[in-house]
């Protein structure tokens, strides 16, 4: 087993091309499409409150780091977004907000969900020191800032999926989502030697001699799980590391979490293996299978603003989902491994039975 460990990676060693492509390949998209949009996203404001009350708002909007919120005459506000200056012109009444957004604006849902909690913060402040006379505002103002800085509570959510509220971080969001797609490919490229092997009578020759068939599949399929977790540590360490990605704390977590997702992927390669008859069918099904699984999975944008309801209960077939639900838990939300039962379970559930039904077909192919 250790021999045929050993001459996998001297092959790897001889020809890295691939693997190092497919690194590049991960390291670039991640970083374009999460971290090479540095500047703020412009975004109009308009308003019927109180002036106070609108700079406080929009004061608190302006932490958000990807936006930039800008207080502007109500016909200004919507000709900006009319004319395509901006994405979107807030509107801030007294009962709540109404959003403008231009048509190919996605992020609204994020943006409302944002300012749906922060504008409950803010007006229940405002409640609050309206209801006491004008001579006592300012010392109960007081009050409730130091509150806020030295709350009596610490609230922490126990479910990693934070379903109370969606948070977000699209750098991690396209880190997370661009290398559990990826890294599909590289598992798969350690499983096709599978299929080349036996379609060239390699492991016929292999079994001959005193090598157990058992040992050749443990060897094959513990080469394509290293290799693709190779990858993953490489990229997270240089996110973590090079570029400084914020992982909240979980970054060794998340080199942890990873294991269910790139388990149940080997077992989902040799499945697709043992369906295929010929390498080109393998690479096509391959292609076929990684791309919808990663879309309907959240592996390219969040689950959270996907309104449709089939999509969302059929992403639950996504390993993809169950890998972003962990390496989200250990890092986001900071959530222990312990409490990430239900993604683990669900990948190793799905790594046997595809790794069972792989290797079922693949021995039937053999005797037949």
């Amino acid at each position: 087993m250790m021999n045929i460990l050993k001459s996998k990676f001297l092959l790897l060693a001889r020809q890295p091309a691939s693997f190092i492509i497919i690194t590049i390949v991960i390291c670039v998209f991640a970083f374009v499409l999460g971290l090479g949009q540095q500047a703020k996203v412009p975004i109009a404001v308009y308003s019927d409150l109180k002036e106070d009350l609108t700079n406080d708002i929009v004061e608190k909007l302006n932490e958000f780091p990807l936006s930039k919120f800008t207080i502007y005459e109500e016909e200004e506000a919507l000709r900006k977004v009319e004319d395509g200056e901006v994405d979107v012109t807030i509107h801030l009444q007294n009962e709540g907000f109404d959003l403008i957004i231009a048509p190919d604006y996605m992020e609204a849902p994020v943006l409302q969900n944002q300012l749906t909690t922060l504008y409950g913060e803010i007006m229940q402040k405002d409640a609050i020191l309206n209801s006491f006379p004008l001579g006592m505002q300012s010392q109960v103002e007081t009050v409730l800032n130091e509150a806020e800085q030295h709350p009596s509570f610490q609230v922490h959510y126990s479910n990693f999926s934070n379903d109370e509220g969606f948070i977000w971080d699209a750098k991690l969001q396209s880190l997370f989502g661009f290398t559990l797609y990826m890294v599909i490919y590289t598992v798969a490229n350690g499983v096709f030697h599978i299929v080349i092997e036996r379609r060239n009578n390699i492991w016929d020759r292999l079994t001959i001699s005193s090598m157990s068939k058992t040992k050749i599949y443990l060897a094959n399929l513990t080469y394509s799980f290293l290799l693709g977790y190779i990858q993953v540590a490489l990229v997270l360490s240089i996110f973590n590391f090079g570029v400084g990605v914020n992982f909240y704390g979980g970054y060794i977590n998340a080199l942890i979490a990873v294991i269910p997702y790139l388990l149940c992927i080997v077992a989902l390669s040799i499945f697709i293996a043992s369906i295929s008859n010929t390498p080109g069918k393998f690479n096509a099904y391959i292609s076929v299978v990684a791309v919808p699984i990663a879309m309907i999975g959240g592996g390219f944008w969040p689950l959270e603003i996907v309104t449709s309801e089939i999509m969302q209960a059929i992403s639950y077939i996504s390993p993809i989902k169950y890998g972003m639900d962990l390496l989200y838990g250990v890092t986001l939300f900071g959530e222990p491994l312990t409490a990430m039962i239900e993604p683990i379970s669900v990948l190793l559930f799905m790594t046997v039975l595809l790794m069972g039904l792989g290797i079922n077909f693949l021995e039937k192919k053999e005797q037949r």
